[in-house]
């Protein structure tokens, strides 16, 4: 098994065609058909299943390119690691986090790595836990930020405590529930989700299984923090937002203040546990581990907050 076939293999997993991929590498299609039918042979067995509408993946092909593309992540950081103690340091840095996680240290940690590094293409991503967890598996990300009120997760990775953030619930100004103190009470007013309805580990769902109550049965769900907080403060829908949200010379309404109001609740809002997550510190690039400085160093301010 050679390099070069796995990464032909991957280019046609990621095109889902022997002529796209063919392109894409610069590589003629007989030589790449040539390559795979070589791979194939080697290991016994049929990695691609070929049909008019293009190839597709057997049960083999995605074992192998679910390996393969750790293993090519891993040689770019090989790379990269020569090229940093070379002093031309143009490496890549992918970090998944999810919503809870997105303030807090975050930003702080990531324009002091720019100053630094200024030549580090600089990537983050706000996902769901186990999309982090997958892409880190994968080798797409390097580094997760994670929040849960449940613990550490698969013991896959190691998980790293960061920092804990209280939830609050809010209305707008003026909003006729403002002044609301039980969480019974709310139930059958308007919601809005930021996570799928489904994910039981997201904040409105951890807050319902706290206090045994069902979900909100009428709920507006919005995949995006901005396009949220715009609904938050323009709607009577009820939010849940970290803490962070309404820190005055942190937060994202910072330039809006006075937009939300945090109700006073007299039931137990979850706090949330942010992890930082990775496969293994003896496998990261000199970037990663001084990301991973600068975000231990910028999280202390909000350990004791």
């Amino acid at each position: 098994m050679k390099l070069h076939q796995l990464r032909i293999l991957l280019a046609v997993a990621q095109h889902g065609s022997i002529h796209e991929a063919s392109r894409g590498l610069h590589i003629s299609q007989p030589a790449l058909s040539k390559a795979i039918a070589e791979l194939e042979r080697e290991l016994g067995v049929t990695l691609l299943s070929r049909s008019v509408r293009g190839v597709s993946l057997t049960a083999y092909g995605t074992a192998l390119v679910k390996r393969a593309s750790v293993v090519e992540q891993e040689l770019r950081h090989a790379l990269e690691d020569i090229e940093a103690i070379r002093g031309h340091a143009e490496a890549e840095l992918n970090i998944g986090f999810t919503a809870v996680a997105s303030s807090g240290p975050l930003p702080d940690a990531m324009a002091a790595l720019r100053t630094r590094f200024p030549n580090v293409a600089l990537r983050g991503f706000e996902q769901r836990s186990q999309q982090i967890q997958e892409g880190l598996r994968e080798g797409r990300l390097d580094l997760g930020l994670i929040s849960t009120n449940s613990g550490p997760g698969t013991s896959s990775f190691q998980w790293e405590p960061l920092f804990s953030v209280p939830m609050r619930l809010a209305v707008r100004p003026g909003h006729p529930l403002r002044r609301t103190r039980r969480l019974r009470s709310l139930l059958d007013a308007d919601w809005l989700v930021l996570d799928p309805l489904d994910d039981p580990g997201s904040p409105l769902a951890s807050l319902m299984r706290l206090h045994r109550l069902e979900m909100p049965r009428r709920v507006v769900q919005s995949g995006s923090n901005l396009l949220g907080l715009q609904l938050a403060t323009k709607t009577d829908l009820i939010s849940m937002w970290s803490e962070f949200v309404f820190a005055s010379a942190l937060g994202p309404l910072r330039t809006i203040p006075g937009s939300l109001e945090v109700l006073p609740m007299e039931d137990e809002l979850p706090d949330f546990n942010v992890y930082l997550v990775y496969r293994s510190a003896d496998l990261m690039t000199h970037v990663c581990a001084e990301f991973c400085k600068e975000i231990r160093h910028f999280a202390q301010r909000y350990r004791h907050r």
